[in-house]
């Protein structure tokens, strides 16, 4: 019975091809920023939009509300309701995208803003991240709609805030548990090319390094660096060199971040996938990655400081705290190899979700599914059905709101359209139509395999 049912959904998904790219550019042009990330953005009304939109497509109800204190940052849930007996199914996204900023603004070929279609691909901020993902969802439940076919259990197609400002245990995705929206089973339409389920994901932390220096005019450089004849000033007695200091710390996180890669293995996170060691995004994933630099305070003078913010994704096996300790202890052994730094050790501050009591960029959980489950293994079916190969089972080498219903005793895995390869946070985005389109059909083979066909 479902294989006609099948074939109906899919053959409109293809009648509807230009008007699911047309709803992704509207999207995009939307302009949905964060708005806890500098850059202008109208992300408010990105959600007023789409609760009108689900509204008129008849889903059978459209929740919209905030949790944020300000109550300007709701989140939009589009339920189709089954006739029972069925198991429900959770479609999650996130309409908040990164900004632009005006030194990356120069470098795009397309206005970011104003979503353009060529080659197959629509460019523009968010289209893989994740925009392109919630029009797979929001056209899969429409195209149920319109096509009459009844499901018994639920369908939540739900378009978050806060998950690109890790606020998705406040004000986003864990915030849809407790207002009652509770499956089974959860999909994340996180870009993964429509081509891999990926069932684990890394965790993450945020540290702030500063090294302080001591700043004097750079003509004394020579007396900083080089032994001096007898009775002259040298070395620290003169100045240090901040940024210099602090690449001993970046060589030095250089080499932990080889021994992590060498050390954590994983059979699906970093792995190269499963069964097929086929995955797109490579292995070595355990990382520590210096993002913003920031020292000295005049172009003429020894720098007096040196600011490094470093991001560390690590496996879901290993807690923050053990993870955050190791790189303590990489930093403290730089330190005592110094004569500066062995008196005037860097200044840390992390979040004290992590350590102390300090208020910072909140760390992120990891997260972890095993492929056997019922969810995974219907999917798998589903994505068999309709790319007629096997799919790959990989790992999310970084963080998502997967874990958010991890944390809530949801298993949630990540499957979507679009690629972080594609100019994710980076310049000239895009999301491959295709990508989307047989993204949409993997979804109906999924709710129908999941949810079940009503007879009545």
């Amino acid at each position: 019975m479902s294989a006609p049912v099948k074939e109906k959904l899919f053959r409109y998904i293809d009648k509807h091809r230009e008007d699911i790219v047309d709803f992704l550019c509207e999207y995009i042009r939307l302009r949905p920023v964060n708005p806890g990330i500098p850059g202008k953005g109208e992300e408010l009304a990105a959600q007023n939009w789409l609760r009108d939109e689900l509204g008129e497509f008849g889903f059978d109800k459209v929740d919209y509300w905030a949790a944020d204190s300000d109550q300007k940052r709701p989140n939009v849930v589009g339920v189709i309701q089954g006739t029972g007996g069925g198991k429900s199914l959770i479609f999650n996204g996130h309409t908040d995208v990164v900004p632009v900023p005006e030194a990356q603004l120069q470098r795009w070929t397309v206005d970011p803003w104003r979503p353009t279609v060529k080659d197959g691909r629509v460019y523009g901020r968010g289209s893989s991240d994740m925009l392109g993902g919630n029009t797979a969802t929001i056209w899969t439940a429409k195209a149920l709609i319109d096509s009459g076919v009844k499901l018994k259990g639920d369908i939540y197609v739900e378009c978050v805030v806060g998950e690109e400002s890790n606020e998705g245990a406040s004000i986003g995705t864990a915030t849809t548990i407790d207002r009652g929206y509770v499956a089974p089973f959860a999909i994340v339409a996180e870009p993964t090319k429509a081509d891999e389920i990926r069932t684990a994901t890394c965790g993450t932390f945020i540290f702030e390094m500063t090294v302080i220096g001591k700043g004097t005019h750079t003509a004394t450089k020579n007396l900083i660096t080089y032994p001096q004849r007898y009775g002259l000033q040298q070395g620290s007695e003169v100045g240090v060199d901040a940024i210099g200091k602090t690449m001993r710390f970046l060589s030095a996180f250089r080499d932990l971040e080889r021994n992590w890669v060498l050390r954590w293995r994983h059979p699906i996170l970093g792995g190269g996938g499963y069964p097929i060691p086929k995955d797109t995004q490579g292995v070595g994933v355990f990382t520590i990655t210096p993002t913003l630099i920031e020292g000295g305070t005049y172009v003429a003078a020894i720098a007096d400081y040196c600011k490094v913010t470093c991001q560390v994704y690590y496996p879901s096996w290993k807690t923050a705290k053990e993870v955050w300790n190791e790189v303590k202890g990489v930093m403290e052994s730089v330190s005592l190899t110094d004569d500066w730094l062995r008196e005037h050790p860097p200044k840390l501050k992390i979040d004290r979700s992590v350590e102390g009591d300090v208020q910072y960029i909140p760390h992120w959980d990891p997260n972890e599914v095993s492929p056997n489950h019922e969810g995974c293994k219907v999917l798998a079916l589903a994505f068999e059905e309709v790319m007629e190969k096997e799919p790959i089972f990989s790992g999310f080498k970084a963080v998502c709101d997967a874990t958010h219903f991890g944390k809530k005793g949801i298993p949630g895995v990540i499957f979507g359209p679009g690629d972080e390869c594609a100019g994710v946070h980076g310049t000239d985005e895009y999301i491959t139509i295709d990508d989307m389109i047989r993204c949409c059909k993997i979804y109906l083979s999924m709710a129908v395999n999941w949810c079940g066909v009503s007879v009545r």
